[in-house]
């Protein structure tokens, strides 16, 4: 059973959690390899995740994200974050966690900075 449903949308592939307690369960991987596996099966992933149902982010969390960006640059993609409540986004400020990850304020913000950049 996943805590997070897929969209796919023509600019990126949409993540949004059913429930944000399997973002900070450090007693289950579950999740995690789900996540995992779902963005390593993609040749460039261009991924915007929902945090609007995140009101806390544990150390759990906070590595479950990082180890989702890390693969997804690994791939030469891109990961927004989107809809983030302000006490996650002041934790990962705190953190020094900004400066690694985008962030966007809603989706159509988030798929909009997913689009490849025309080198025309």
């Amino acid at each position: 059973m996943s805590s997070f449903r897929t969209r796919e949308e023509p600019d990126g592939l949409v993540i949004m959690l059913d429930d944000a307690a399997g973002l900070n369960d450090f007693r289950s991987s579950a999740f995690r390899d789900m996540l995992y596996e779902l963005v390593e099966a993609i040749e460039t992933p261009r991924v915007a995740f929902n945090l609007s149902k995140v009101d806390y982010l544990s150390s759990s969390g906070v590595a479950i994200l990082v180890g989702l960006k890390r693969r997804i640059d690994t791939k030469k993609g891109k990961l927004v974050l989107f809809a983030t409540q302000p006490i996650v986004l002041d934790l990962l400020r705190i953190m020094k966690l900004t400066q690694y990850f985008t962030f966007a304020d809603d989706e159509a913000q988030a798929l909009a900075s997913l689009r490849p950049v025309s080198t025309v």
